[in-house]
């Protein structure tokens, strides 16, 4: 409750100053607004500054070193200004350009950023009773045309950190134009933090520092505040029994580029060197291609992982395709990861309303191919280390697995080629296949499940040829 007061107060000081322009630019009526401005705070709420001016050309006012405390949080700005303000609580508020520069945060998230600066800033309509205002609208319904930030250095209580060099957004809100970069990003929670210990709870995996790096991000088209108003529903308590799918995020056309990305979950750490992305429509379909180069991943050997992972995973190319049918909504979708004289991994699937999914029309899987060629000794190494850890010998490991293998082919005969790969993997393929009777999202998941437990014969008709199927090259 802390956080919307806090932003209703910053919001009600950003309301009063506006009357300043709307006015006459003089300093008897800016010192009327600031009186009026004081009266209307929340009673826990001061706003204060040094050296306070109208700024006739731009129609609005400057501060020198303003202060803005709310409980426990206080805002300060060296310097602050106000352009152009208009438009009415009831009917929503607009300003031209509001600018801070040297600010700093003391509170529960404390820290400093060199400047801020929002351009045609809409705020969407607000009750004049201060009793509501403490309940502004979401963030997902503010709207502006240029947003830029520079030098930022934030800690919270929460144990989570963020550094930032520069970002900036285009059209915020809109529907058209949107469009983003990052420089120099760094975004760290301690294992003690209120993040890493959730992936805990979930994962049963110990909790471990969550870190991600950008060294530059640009893009275009993506609908930021969509996303936004998508993960506002998980900010509830209690979250929604039914929460909205998060869909129709990207304009068409859209790009991106992203350079130097680094991110680490439980001491796993993933290196992505570029990955270039893009969608585009052709005719009745709807096209996406995505491209990452030099893909390393780090498995420490105290992760509990490592018995099950190699110690590193380089992948030299990784693309991503999708082609959506417009008319029936149904999409191909289509992966590949290699590195030349190592591996190879191909995923294809076909899925309907992947594209803009609703509470009635979820995504549903209607078939899936999973291809793992082995053109080295990765399987081999991996299960050596396994046995090695056991106190065996690769073929003892291999001896010992087979009756496990040929029981699970016994009950699943789709998968029947599995330990025939496994037992010479080097130079080979697997190929496994799925081909579903009826299309599978969760609820079919929730229906089918009770009707395998009563009908064993239904069962095995989902575990078998046609349905599942694999083969060995």
């Amino acid at each position: 409750m802390k956080r919307p007061l806090l932003v209703a107060g910053l919001c009600l000081v950003v309301v009063g100053l506006g009357g300043i322009g709307v006015r006459h630019e003089s300093r008897a009526e800016l010192q009327r607004a600031l009186a009026s401005l004081r009266a209307n705070l929340p009673p826990d709420a001061r706003f204060e500054y040094d050296h306070a001016y109208p700024r006739f050309f731009a129609r609005g006012a400057g501060f020198d070193n303003a202060r803005f405390i709310k409980g426990n949080m206080t805002f300060k700005a060296r310097v602050l200004t106000i352009n152009n303000p208009n438009g009415y609580l009831s009917t929503g508020l607009k300003f031209s350009r509001i600018h801070a520069e040297d600010v700093s945060i003391q509170g529960p998230l404390s820290g400093t950023i060199e400047d801020l600066t929002l351009s045609k800033l809409l705020l969407p309509p607000i009750s004049v009773d201060k009793r509501d205002v403490s309940e502004l609208p979401p963030a997902s319904q503010i709207h502006f045309r240029h947003g830029q930030i520079h030098g930022v250095s934030l800690n919270s209580t929460n144990g989570c950190a963020l550094t930032l060099s520069e970002a900036t957004l285009e059209n915020y809100g809109h529907d058209d134009g949107n469009a983003g970069s990052l420089h120099d990003a760094h975004a760290a929670c301690s294992p003690d933090s209120v993040l890493s210990q959730k992936l805990h709870s979930l994962t049963h995996l110990p909790a471990g520092p969550v870190v991600l790096d950008v060294k530059e991000i640009h893009e275009t088209g993506t609908r930021y505040a969509r996303i936004v108003a998508w993960a506002e529903q998980f900010a509830r308590d209690p979250i929604p029994a039914e929460t909205t799918p998060l869909r129709d995020v990207a304009e068409t056309p859209s790009n991106a580029e992203t350079h130097g990305l680094s991110f680490s979950l439980f001491d796993i750490r993933t290196l992505v060197e570029t990955s270039t992305g893009r969608r585009w429509k052709q005719g009745d379909k709807m096209l996406a291609r995505g491209e990452s180069h030099n893909i390393s991943i780090t498995v420490p050997s105290s992760s509990p992982l490592a018995a099950f992972l190699p110690d590193g995973i380089h992948i030299t190319n990784l693309t991503q395709e999708v082609s959506t049918d417009t008319k029936t909504f149904i999409s191909t979708l289509a992966l590949a990861a290699m590195t030349p004289k190592s591996f190879g991994f191909e995923w294809h699937a076909s899925i309907n309303n992947v594209e803009n999914p609703d509470v009635a029309h979820p995504p549903a899987l209607t078939s899936l191919e999973l291809s793992y060629r082995d053109d080295a000794t990765n399987i081999d190494t991996l299960l050596t280390r396994v046995a090695a850890q056991r106190n065996q010998t690769l073929p003892q490991l291999k001896e010992m697995l087979a009756i496990p293998l040929a029981f699970i082919t016994q009950r699943a005969p789709g998968l029947s080629a599995v330990p025939e790969f496994l037992n010479t993997p080097s130079g080979h393929s697997l190929t496994i296949s799925f081909h579903p009777p009826e299309p599978v999202d969760a609820a079919s998941v929730k229906r089918l499940a009770p009707q395998f437990s009563k009908n064993p014969d239904l069962a095995q008709r989902w575990i078998s040829p046609p349905t599942l199927s694999s083969s060995v090259n």
